[in-house]
């Protein structure tokens, strides 16, 4: 306290001594600090004025199939051109699809015929919040990310979550430590414009600093919120421009929103009060390529989600029970707002984001994890309102790939694509409800149990082996022959709930 007084008067000197980030800063002694920030080390000499820099290189295998499967039988929704397979396979070798349609099973490793299901490309949910719950602790059998792979979410750009917390969960996910979506950040938001103590954006040279550490973090996209003045929210776009990063904002004022894009923003999230939206709104977002994430379930005056509280017992889903703790599933889903269905917006915003994809834009999902699993779901239900099932299932996946820049891997079934997809046991196109009637997931080729998360193809692993099965063990026994019944020994049931 005595400290901040002298620091008012004057009295204390300051001095920056990094531009790049100083996370955990611990003086060695009178005349060394040490901090960190992604994966740099750096140590400062207070009386040389002068920092020694260490780049921390640390590689791990990542958990990539091998082999070929192929899924039979099944009707295809690929979203490829809105191409429909009434009666067809799909091959998949390592973790890209080599052939929907038609395709010769010959020579394929293993066959699994999923008769009377249909196949969908798995879901991509572009505002996310998934990974807040941990601080930095990452567990192996993390709920907030078992829950939305078990619900086919196999795709998730998670905005204005903590660095530290959520570049090291993907890394984890790709190395095959924790079961989950495929996952993408911006990082840390962009929010403080000119706040007194964290100014982030205060000039162009310290906005493209800023920028540069949420690059070295791993960001793909950043996210700016309302605060900033549209000055910086240009140098934002610049810097971002200059890195070939994307930028996605706080949506919700149609000037703002409008400003936005003019600026060089890629998109947006959160609804647009302004409704309905007109046909000089929608041309302008349409011919801009913008890209509209709706997040319906957190749109306008009265929430979106307070409608599938109300009408339905959420709470008793019996995925949702497996997954979640009851303190995240039951106190706020057992009291709910009743309310005519007239008075929610979720029709009227469908149908802007339906205007601006017709003028030649884009729209996505965003379930901004207010209902984890469930949620990305209760967004397609939304948008089939005015897009139509078809629609809303492109909404959900292909939108959702365009948004992030990759389309070429992601977003539909098609031959090179990453063998992301969804196995469901009723047909959306008839009942959109059926994108939460799962049967299996699979994301990057590696296919899944939808309830329980066990791993069926190219191990036979439970979802409690994570992590207490020896991965070279793993490796001796790919075709699962009595590997099941020792790992279920090994861990018995009340270790394997996640």
């Amino acid at each position: 306290e005595q400290v901040l007084v002298e620091k008012r008067r004057g009295r204390v000197p300051i001095r920056q001594v990094s531009t790049t980030g100083g996370l955990f800063p611990r003086w060695l002694d009178a005349n060394t600090l040490e901090y960190g920030s992604a994966s740099k080390h750096f140590v400062y000499r207070v009386s040389e004025q002068t920092t020694d820099t260490t780049a921390i290189r640390l590689t791990v295998q990542r958990y990539k199939p091998t082999g070929t499967l192929a899924l039979t039988g099944a009707r295809i929704i690929t979203l490829d051109n809105r191409r429909v397979v009434e009666h067809g396979t799909v091959v998949v070798r390592g973790s890209r699809v080599t052939c929907v349609g038609e395709c010769s099973t010959s020579g394929v490793d293993r066959v699994i015929d999923v008769g009377g299901t249909t196949i969908i490309p798995g879901l991509i949910d572009m505002h996310a919040h998934h990974h807040r719950e941990h601080r930095g602790f990452r567990p192996r059998h993390d709920f907030e990310v078992g829950v939305y792979l078990a619900f086919g979410i196999t795709t998730n750009l998670d905005n204005s979550m903590w660095s530290q917390n959520i570049f090291p969960s993907a890394e984890l996910i790709e190395a095959g430590e924790i079961a989950g979506p495929r996952t993408f950040s911006t990082g840390d938001p962009l929010y403080r414009g000119d706040a007194p103590r964290q100014n982030d954006l205060s000039t162009y040279e310290v906005t493209e600093q800023n920028v540069q550490r949420l690059a070295s973090w791993g960001a793909v996209s950043l996210k700016q919120y309302q605060q900033p003045r549209r000055d910086q929210r240009q140098w934002v776009s610049h810097a971002a421009r200059k890195l070939g990063l994307r930028v996605t904002g706080e949506g919700g004022d149609l000037e703002y929103d409008l400003s936005m894009i003019m600026d060089g923003q890629t998109g947006w999230e959160h609804p647009l009060d302004n409704l309905p939206l007109y046909e000089d709104v929608t041309r302008f977002m349409g011919e801009a390529k913008a890209t509209y994430s709706v997040t319906f379930g957190v749109g306008t005056s009265v929430w979106n989600e307070e409608y599938w509280w109300a009408e339905s017992e959420v709470w008793k889903n019996p995925r949702l029970q497996k997954w979640l703790p009851w303190r995240t599933l039951l106190p706020h889903s057992r009291r709910v707002m009743q309310r005519p269905a007239t008075d929610y917006s979720f029709p009227i915003l469908a149908q802007a984001v339906a205007d601006i994809i017709a003028a030649g834009g884009n729209g996505a999902i965003g379930s901004h994890g207010q209902a984890h699993g469930i949620a990305p779901h209760w967004e397609v239900w939304m948008a089939a309102s005015a897009l139509g099932n078809h629609g809303a299932l492109e909404l959900a996946s292909l939108g959702g790939a365009r948004f992030l820049g990759m389309e070429s891997d992601l977003g539909a079934l098609a031959s090179g694509k990453l063998a992301d997809l969804v196995v469901l046991n009723g047909n959306p196109l008839d009942d959109i409800r059926q994108t939460a009637n799962i049967r299996y997931v699979m994301r990057g080729g590696v296919l899944y149990d939808s309830e329980s998360l066990d791993e069926l193809w190219p191990r036979s692993r439970p979802f409690g082996a994570y992590p207490w099965i020896d991965p070279i063990a793993l490796q001796t026994d790919v075709r699962g022959t009595d590997f099941h019944d020792k790992a279920t020994r090994a861990n018995p049931p009340s270790r394997q709930r996640p």
